[in-house]
């Protein structure tokens, strides 16, 4: 091919040959590259300058098109490899610089392409001047720059980078190990040691090493640091940025990398660089600082099995510290500090090595005397990643080693933290701040806090430790969030500063500090109680209050209650999902399934207070919450109540000043059912406890608990044997020792603390028994006490063998003082039941105690009695089921001997009859349900009575009374007045018992307010007063019960009236004499009833009676007459037969007082009607009765023809109904025509009823032919 060329200006060639070229994408044809570049090259060593220029105009012109821009590339590759003589250093220089705009190509075939470019130009030592910096920086950033995992996944690609890695990694390796370009790669890799290349500095750190190794052993300054050439020349190196470490800054870096969790080769490296240049980092690092850190070396040598990463942890910062000790200027100190605070805000580095760099700031904070910068802290805590418990560790810790030095300046800055938090708790916002939350913020705050509690010594804490430190905390903790994080680092916080100050035997000056920090460690004790016992931290809690409890002054009675009741729910209330309580065999469960530490820590909560107040009331207060819990059915938590109570004991015992404890009732009651508890342990401690207790001393206390013993279940035999004492000791030991007036208390707190599951309740029974027994004539004066308590356990034990038990102590009691254990039981508060009722039964087959218990009962009754008649003017109802007539019931019922009732039979008859008022309550209402109580206190009277009067040998009047049915009506309200009557005449046969006495005892009730006391009794007197023998023998109470009969006629009970009535009438029959002379009184008083009453029983009995004592009446005033015939013509039509009857009859007697005066001449006729309407009555013996009247009627009537008519009425015989009504008709119509008199009214209203009648009957009615008959009608 030829090519015109001219030699004057060779760019014409140049363009020339450039054009002959096929440019494309996919490449050049190598022909034509060779062909050209043979060219290129012949050119190039006359005008090297020029095409230099002119292939660096094509590389910016094609720099899209990679395949070209690679070729020219190569082609500046293939003129440094000819080795032009024209390639003169200068020229080179200006290559290299003219490259350094490419280096950013971010393709891999340029990349490629130009360290291909650069391994040529070293190879041919044109790299040792300082031009080269940048290509040599271009070859670290593409060795330590880390794959994009981004394109993982494009293989092809990620090959090409992994070759190019490889590619600048052999050519790098080349440089540094170049003689030549040493002192140029020293420096300048010193600044790949940084936390943006910690990904790829195991590397660096092997060419840093290698190159400090190589250089100390050159010049003296082989290993000098320049730290001003940042700038060659006036070209700003594009990629030539990076500043050169300050010795702080390489100081503090290689320190991250020894403290980081890397490979121990990268530490050692750290190490080995550190050691080589402690002169470079500070002149004042000598030998020993050297040593230390060939100490450290030593530690990696090996597999390094022998050094755990905490241990190494703590020998870098020690060795930290030790720098800081070595260097005393204070102002190296400082940049250092600025150094960490600018590497926490470029927030990069792992957890591990952030929080070293916080632990390195409270080092360099210590060890300088500066004042702290608040930026400082707020740089910290915008750094801070709270979800990293590593970094939150490091800044604690931190914080801690900073106020071992500078103890006021640190608790500032938390206080500093701690009002940020509180502004962040109220939502108050924080622009110039990027912190964590007020939860984490809190966490680490408690934290940190903790970490000074920790570094700092004793000595300089103790002063502050109250005002500076526990204030501080428990005012965090107010303004907290509730969180388990934030409470555990509170419990950790006061847990540590109690320790300070107990140990420091310190007063707490601000006592309501200390109520406020214990009550929220209590709350947190109630949370954290039901949380996993693995887990929690309530050991931690109790132990922190038991430091606190330590501290003057002494806690107050209402702080130890409260303490030791949570401190015991929590540790004898586990969660319930814990299953290490979930017992097969409470019995053989070992009372290390309890948490230990919570046991050991509980114990120490109790011994602290005692230590502090070695009272024998505080040593109750602590038991008496432990004996709630010794009590359980569960046996671990029996066993640990047990274990604290010896201790508790044993530790009281031995205190200076032993005194008598308080309540010996309620410690012995409760040690006692411990005494016969199923496990052995239990039972011989308890026995062990209680006589040392009792006696004061603490002889037998230590002896009675180990955990070796045997868990398992006893036989009777062995149980017996193995206890400490037997129940005849125990009741013996109590006897002796416990004063009377804690046998009350005693007793009710064994009662209190049986449980049947875990407890022999016989036993215990019997030691009460026994104890009551050696008592005797003592308990006199504790007998209502002993026996409230004995029946409440009668109705809650079920045991047999228990109850009687129960029943002998209490029939002992009651043989001892009668009079006082009836009342007693009589008020006992519990239901009335089957055991109160079985009670009293066997008081009363016991003849010696029934005689003793019925005369008690009866005066109860009479009490009873009077207060009722004392109410007689009140309101108050009549309680039901008074318990004393109960009790009388049950008694007599099970008495079976006569010779028990003598002398008391009376009563006992009175008592049972005033109480039918109480039992015909029970069926007061049919809707309402009986209770059982009710019907077996109906049962025990029907039963009490009947024993009464078959004891008394009346069988006959029990027979007649099943026969008559008494017990049915006296059990229903509405009927009781027939049971009574029915009973009266079962009874009446046997005078000795309704005697003088008896009616003497019942004849008041009969003006009783209360309407069922006055009805039974109305009923009995009523009955009696109809007995003639009775009124025989007793006379004047038959007078009496008259006269109060007569007031009980106008009773407004219609049921007392109707009674009342019927007693004056059998009056007649018992007080023959004496009832005819008060015939005028009954007669105006059965008037005055006939008139008032609208009850038709009391209307038909009043008629009756009037019947009867007309007879004895000689006159009856002309009012009182006249007023009885109005009364009768309204009653004579009555719609009941038995009504109409009485009237007639009664109708009958009164026409022998009526005298032929025109008035009652009216009456007559004006009855005349109904009279005759009454002859067609259904009934016959009103029919008779009729007839009768109306014969003695006519006399009266003044009509001649209807006079003679009626007097030919006949008693018997048949009577044409419709002739005769319509003969007496027309009779009267015709007076009317002949005499229009006065008498017109009577004889119209009887003419006009007749007709109405027959109208009603369907008779035929025949005119009487006068034309005035329905004027006068």
């Amino acid at each position: 091919m030829e090519v015109k060329t001219d030699l004057r200006d060779p760019t014409y060639i140049f363009k020339e040959l450039y054009s002959q070229l096929r440019l494309s994408s996919v490449g050049i044809p190598s022909e034509q590259m060779k062909m050209v570049f043979v060219r290129l090259l012949d050119l190039g060593s006359e005008h090297l300058e020029k095409l230099l220029a002119f292939l660096f105009l094509k590389i910016e012109e094609n720099e899209e098109n990679e395949a070209v821009f690679c070729w020219l590339i190569g082609v500046l590759e293939d003129l440094v490899k000819s080795e032009l003589p024209s390639m003169i250093p200068s020229v080179m220089i200006d290559l290299q610089h003219a490259l350094w705009p490419w280096l950013s190509n971010p393709s891999y075939k340029v990349k490629e392409a130009m360290a291909k470019l650069i391994l040529v130009l070293g190879k041919d030592g044109h790299l040792c001047t300082d031009s080269a910096i940048v290509l040599i920086r271009f070859l670290i950033d593409e060795c330590v720059e880390p794959l994009d995992d981004s394109i993982s996944d494009e293989m092809e690609v990620n090959d090409e980078s992994m070759k190019l890695k490889k590619l600048c990694l052999e050519i790098l390796t080349d440089c540094v190990h170049n003689p030549c370009m040493a002192k140029l790669m020293w420096p300048m890799l010193l600044e790949y040691i940084a936390p943006d290349q910690y990904a790829s500095i195991s590397l660096i750190l092997g060419f840093v090493l290698y190159l400090a190794e190589k250089l100390q052993h050159e010049e003296d300054d082989a290993l000098d640091i320049s730290y001003s050439e940042c700038v060659l020349g006036t070209i700003i190196m594009p990629m030539g940025n990076k500043r050169t470490p300050t010795p702080q800054f390489l100081l503090l870096q290689l320190m991250v990398l020894s403290y980081s969790k890397v490979s121990r080769e990268i530490r050692r490296s750290a190490l080995r660089i550190l050691s080589i240049l402690h002169h470079k980092i500070n002149v004042q690092l000598g030998k020993r600082w050297v040593f230390k850190i060939q100490i450290l070396l030593n530690y990696l040598e090996g597999d390094g099995t022998g050094c755990c990463q905490k241990f190494w942890e703590e020998k870098i910062l020690l060795l930290l510290d030790y720098t800081f000790q070595c260097i005393t200027k204070e102002k190296w100190i400082f940049h250092f500090l600025e150094d960490i605070v600018g590497q926490l805000r470029l927030g990069q580095g792992s957890p591990n090595e952030k929080s070293f760099l916080y632990q390195s700031w409270g080092i360099a904070q210590k060890s300088v005397n500066y004042k702290s910068s608040e930026d400082h802290l707020w740089t910290c805590l915008e750094s801070i990643n709270c979800k990293e418990k590593e970094e939150c560790e490091g800044f604690a810790h931190g914080v801690g080693i900073w106020a071992s030095g500078h103890l006021q300046e640190a608790l500032a800055n938390l206080e500093r933290m701690r009002m940020l938090i509180k502004k962040l708790h109220y939502g108050k916002m924080l622009y110039y701040l990027e912190v964590p939350t007020c939860k984490e913020l809190t966490w680490l705050l408690l934290h940190s806090y903790q970490k000074v509690l920790l570094l700092v010594p004793k000595e300089q804490l103790l002063p502050i430790v109250e005002t500076k430190i526990v204030e501080k905390i428990v005012n965090c903790f107010k303004t907290s969030c509730p969180d388990v994080e934030i409470r555990r680092e509170f419990i950790q916080s006061l847990l540590m500063a109690g320790e300070i100050m107990a140990q420091g035997k310190r007063f707490f000056s601000k006592t309501h500090l200390r109520r406020v920090a214990m009550n929220q460690l209590l709350q947190i004790l109630a949370v954290e109680s039901k949380e996993d016992p693995n887990t929690s931290f309530c050991s931690d809690i109790m132990t922190a209050l038991s430091y606190l409890g330590e501290l003057y002054p002494p806690l107050n009675e209402e702080e130890i209650d409260l303490i030791i009741s949570c401190c015991l729910k929590c540790v004898f209330s586990p969660p319930l999902t814990n299953d290490s309580l979930k017992e097969i065999s409470p019995l053989r469960t070992p009372m290390k399934s309890l948490n230990q530490k919570k046991i050991e820590a509980l114990d120490n909560v109790i011994m602290t207070i005692l230590e502090s107040q070695p009272t024998p009331e505080i040593t109750f207060r602590i038991f008496k919450h432990l004996s709630t819990w010794l009590g359980s059915e569960k046996a671990m938590l029996r066993m640990g109540a047990m274990r604290l109570s010896q201790l508790l004991f044993s530790f009281y015992y031995t205190s200076e000043e032993v005194r008598i404890l308080p309540s010996l009732g309620f410690l012995a009651g409760t040690l006692v059912p411990r005494c016969f508890d199923q496990l052995l342990p239990i039972r011989k401690w308890a026995s062990n406890t209680i006589t040392s207790v009792l006696q004061g001393n603490q002889n037998n206390i230590l002896s009675g608990f180990s955990e070796s013993e045997d868990y398992t279940l006893k036989t009777d035999d062995q149980e017996t044997e193995a206890s400490s004492l037997v129940p005849i000791d125990i009741a013996k030991l109590i006897f002796n020792h416990l004063p009377l007036r804690e046998l009350l208390p005693f007793l009710y707190t064994t009662f209190d603390k049986i449980v049947d599951k875990v407890t022999c309740p016989q036993s215990i029974m019997f030691v009460l028994r026994m104890v009551v027994e050696f008592n005797g004539a003592r308990v006199k004066d504790e007998i209502p006490g002993l026996l409230a308590i004995l029946v409440e356990m009668l109705h809650s034990l079920k045991d047999e063998v228990v109850r009687r038990e129960l029943t002998a102590i209490i029939q002992q009691l009651t043989k001892l003082a009668p009079k006082t254990v009836v009342p007693c039981l009589l008020k006992n508060p519990l239901p009335y039941d089957e055991d109160i009722r079985e009670l009293w039964r066997l008081l009363g087959n016991d003849a010696c105690l029934a005689a003793l218990v019925l005369p008690v009962l009866l005066h109860c009754n009479t009490s009873q009695k009077k207060e009722t008649k004392l109410r007689l003017k009140s309101q108050d109802p009549i309680p039901p089921f008074p318990k004393e007539t109960q009790a009388l019931w049950e008694v007599t019922a099970a008495i079976e001997f006569k010779e028990t009732l003598e002398g008391l039979e009376d009563k006992l008859f009175t008592t049972y009859f005033l109480s039918l008022p109480h039992l015909s309550r029970v069926l007061a209402s049919e809707s309402k349900v009986q209770s059982p109580s009710e019907l077996t206190s109906y049962s025990s009277m029907e039963a009490g009575f009947k024993n009464f009067l078959e004891l008394q040998g009346f069988h006959s009047a029990v027979v007649e009374m099943e026969n008559t049915q008494v017990w049915k009506f006296l059990q229903n309200a509405q009927f009781v007045h027939i049971g009574v009557i029915h009973l009266c005449r079962s009874l009446v046969q046997f005078p000795e018992i309704l005697n003088h006495n008896v009616l003497h005892s019942l004849l008041p009730f009969l003006k009783s307010v209360e309407h069922e006391y006055r009805m039974v009794c109305t009923a009995l007197f009523s009955e009696l007063l109809g007995c003639q023998e009775m009124g025989e023998l007793e006379k004047n109470s038959m007078n009496v019960a008259l006269k109060l009969e007569i007031e009980r006629t106008k009773d407004i009970n219609p049921i007392i009236g109707f009674l009342a009535v019927r007693a004056l009438g059998n009056a007649l029959v018992g007080l023959p004499k004496e009832a005819p002379r008060r015939k005028k009184i009954i007669f105006k008083v059965l008037t005055d009833a006939l008139c008032e009453t609208c009850d038709p029983k009391v209307i038909e009995e009043t008629l009756i009676v009037l019947g009867k004592f007309i007879p004895f009446l000689k006159t009856l005033k002309r009012y009182t007459v006249l007023q009885l015939v109005l009364q009768i013509r309204a009653l004579l039509l009555d719609e009941i037969t038995t009504i109409r009857l009485a009237a007639v009859t009664l109708y009958g007697h009164l026409l022998s007082f009526v005298h032929k005066k025109p008035v009652f001449v009216d009456q007559v006729e004006k009855s005349l009607g109904s009279l005759l309407i009454l002859l067609k009555d259904n009934d016959p013996r009103v029919v008779k009765s009729s007839r009768i009247v109306l014969r003695d009627c006519s006399s009266f009537l003044r009509s001649e023809p209807l006079r003679e008519f009626l007097e030919n009425l006949q008693p018997e015989g048949e009577i044409n109904f419709p002739q005769f009504y319509g003969k007496v008709y027309n009779l009267l119509m015709e007076e009317y025509s002949e005499n229009e008199d006065e008498t017109l009214m009577s004889k119209a209203a009887s003419a006009a009823e007749i007709r109405c009648f027959m109208e009603q009957q369907d008779m035929k009615i025949c005119p009487s032919g006068n034309p005035k008959e329905f004027l006068y009608l």
